[in-house]
């Protein structure tokens, strides 16, 4: 390759002007999220890319640590980071694990210090402004060793999941109004019914066909989360101030819009895989010399 090439492809030409990352969502999500965490990102996706997995490993967005706990099973050397104080107490209390409380784009950790570097869902994908992706990306290619690889996950719904979510006005410009689907997890089956009929501009009667047409033809991994996610609301005593704390808005990214993100960011991509609940993108540092 070129050194012009190898130029086109470096990752961080300039340094992204650093803003704080909130965690309120997920602290306040913490207490409740072991009845939904082996989702997106979950451990039958792992194992469909076990085998590219090499030790030293390091998770980024590790939650309460059911990646990490998986990799360590398997007799890898791993470790987790995450910016949720909460979710980092809580993976300690459930799993015994000591994960570091550390910003992805500022990490504690010498360069190249490990061989993989694992973005779980819930960072890079739940982010619209790119110059902080850049910025994570770009930490990333530090703390990786150079023969090293970067594996990016993005949450995937069902097509079944994605048409009912336009059809009611949830998702549109490849955008999802988060606060607003979580609000729908506090109607009663009557009171859904209704707001299915107002935002698709259709009666009752084809509201509910809507509704049975999107249960009948999501996931069953969807369908589980959607009953425990309303369960969790159903325990909560005041489930409005964690819905609160949620995005309003945040992206989705089909196969197209992530191969579009990464030609937009200047960033070579080996391959992006699709699973039922994931997409994973893979990344080599050593395709092209990258400055930092």
């Amino acid at each position: 390759m070129s050194s012009a090439a190898c130029s086109l492809l470096s990752w961080a030409i300039e340094s992204p002007t650093i803003r704080p990352l909130s965690t309120d969502f997920w602290n306040a999500l913490a207490p409740h999220h072991a009845a939904i965490e082996d989702n997106y990102l979950d451990r039958a996706s792992l194992r469909r890319i076990a085998d590219e997995i090499k030790e030293p490993v390091l998770v980024v967005g590790a939650g309460q640590g059911l990646i990490v706990a998986e990799l360590q099973k398997k007799g890898l050397r791993c470790d987790g980071v995450d910016f949720s104080t909460e979710m980092i107490r809580y993976a300690k209390i459930r799993r015994g694990l000591t994960l570091v409380q550390a910003d992805a784009r500022r990490m504690p950790f010498e360069n190249g210090s490990y061989s993989t570097i694992i973005f779980a869902t819930g960072v890079i994908d739940f982010m619209g402004d790119e110059g902080e992706i850049r910025a994570m990306l770009t930490e990333a290619k530090r703390v990786v060793k150079e023969s090293g690889a970067i594996f990016v996950a993005f949450y995937r719904i069902s097509f079944a999941l994605q048409e009912f979510s336009r059809r009611v006005g949830l998702l549109g410009q490849d955008v999802v109004c988060q606060r607003e689907a979580l609000e729908s997890y506090l109607l009663s089956p009557r009171q859904t019914v209704a707001w299915v009929a107002k935002r698709a501009g259709v009666n009752r009667l084809h509201g509910v066909c809507l509704l049975v047409r999107a249960w009948a033809l999501s996931t069953m991994q969807e369908k589980v989360a959607m009953f425990k996610m309303q369960q969790i609301f159903r325990r909560m005593a005041d489930p409005a101030s964690l819905i609160k704390t949620a995005p309003e808005k945040q992206p989705y990214r089909n196969e197209a819009v992530i191969r579009d993100l990464f030609q937009r960011l200047v960033i070579p991509i080996d391959y992006v895989r699709t699973f039922s609940s994931c997409y994973i993108v893979k990344l080599q540092p050593s395709r092209c010399r990258l400055e930092l």
